[in-house]
């Protein structure tokens, strides 16, 4: 009994013993010292925008495309889109994959605040780019968490409050009038960190200030925010327009220009196999008024190598679609469609298709300003 004993008491010594030993140079044995503890603004900003581009992409493609009736994935199984038979996993894929993006960039901020990458010009990058994301979620699932939100590694919220789409919206107003003033400064940044701007802090000023009109004219339709947006546009385009910049020709656009090398490859042709991006057929609805229209877009002679700007496939000579939410068990004969990447022209590899905000819409959205007499 008393040798067992001694053993015991050996054996929680021994295990005290290497508990210390091992916790003791634990911190310096688990540092790699090859490598930065961490990021630098510039290495934070290029995937961000990537991975949210991509996000954004593939849920238009994949569900937007669908409900818009621009195309129609035909089948009489369940989960049709178009049928509005869709599952939580298209709902899911952009509001964690948006949200695990927030993270990186409010990274980027903290490493632009800090001695090592002090940068004001990283700092509203970052702000107009959250302001970017947080309007895409609360314009798609109303409220969601916006104040508390990516603070569970610092903070230790791993519930987030939902606020209000209200609050949410007026706090977005509030960090692009920081990141307007952020980069007044014009502090250079690392042009190959930047593939939409190449590193031009006037044209991150100018997307700002733009998509602070496209906000400002979502609630326009508020009764008790009328005056306020009338106001705010009144001013960033007349008043204080030095102050506000905003786009002033096409090559300003907000587009992240895919090239076709390493990360910077379009998720039309990186995640979707030719066979699936041909797959769904054109919906009438949309061809049907494009060839009313007699859209540009959709002509062959003003396309190149007999493909339209688009690149939709003729059917019989014609540009036909299929009706959205045909009969269950009448399924059409498939007739035009997106050609893939085995043609010469394909918006599977078209370079521009990463859009965030083009010279074309704050166009409309001066003209509807001015309609409403702003």
């Amino acid at each position: 009994m008393k040798m067992l004993l001694n053993k015991k008491i050996l054996g929680v010594a021994l295990a005290g013993l290497f508990a210390v030993s091992c916790s003791k140079d634990f911190e310096e044995i688990n540092t790699d010292p090859n490598n930065a503890p961490t990021a630098l603004p510039q290495q934070l900003l290029a995937p961000a925008l990537v991975n949210t581009m991509t996000y954004n992409m593939i849920r238009n493609r994949n569900f937007n495309n669908e409900l818009m009736q621009v195309t129609v994935d035909q089948s009489d199984a369940e989960g049709r889109v178009f049928r509005y038979d869709y599952r939580p996993n298209l709902s899911d894929y952009l509001y964690n994959g948006l949200y695990s993006e927030l993270t990186n960039f409010k990274d980027l901020y903290k490493s632009a605040n800090e001695p090592l990458g002090y940068n004001s010009s990283y700092r509203g990058i970052s702000l107009i780019c959250q302001t970017w994301i947080y309007s895409i979620l609360t314009d798609t699932y109303g409220d969601v968490p916006y104040s508390q939100s990516n603070l569970a590694r610092d903070s230790g919220i791993f519930e987030p409050k939902f606020d209000r789409q209200q609050d949410i919206y007026l706090d977005m107003f509030q960090k692009l009038e920081q990141a307007n003033a952020l980069l007044d400064s014009n502090r250079s940044i690392a042009a190959s960190s930047d593939p939409v701007f190449n590193g031009s802090i006037s044209r991150w000023r100018k997307f700002g200030n733009s998509l602070y009109l496209r906000l400002l004219l979502r609630i326009s339709g508020k009764p008790e925010a009328t005056a306020l947006v009338a106001a705010k546009i009144k001013s960033i385009v007349e008043t204080d327009s030095l102050k506000y910049p905003i786009m002033k020709n096409v090559d300003e656009s907000a587009i992240l220009r895919w090239t076709g090398v390493g990360p910077l490859t379009s998720p039309f042709s990186n995640g979707v196999r030719e066979q699936d991006f041909r797959a769904p057929s054109i919906g009438s609805f949309f061809i049907d008024h494009l060839v009313i229209w007699n859209d540009p877009r959709i002509d062959i002679s003003l396309g190149s190598n007999n493909i339209n700007r688009w690149a939709i496939a003729p059917y019989q000579g014609s540009f036909v679609g299929v009706s959205s939410g045909y009969l269950p068990g009448s399924e059409p004969v498939k007739k035009s469609y997106f050609y893939s990447n085995t043609s010469a022209r394909s918006l599977q590899t078209e370079p521009m298709t990463g859009m965030i905000m083009n010279y074309a819409e704050v166009q409309f959205i001066l003209s509807e300003a001015a309609l409403k007499g702003w």
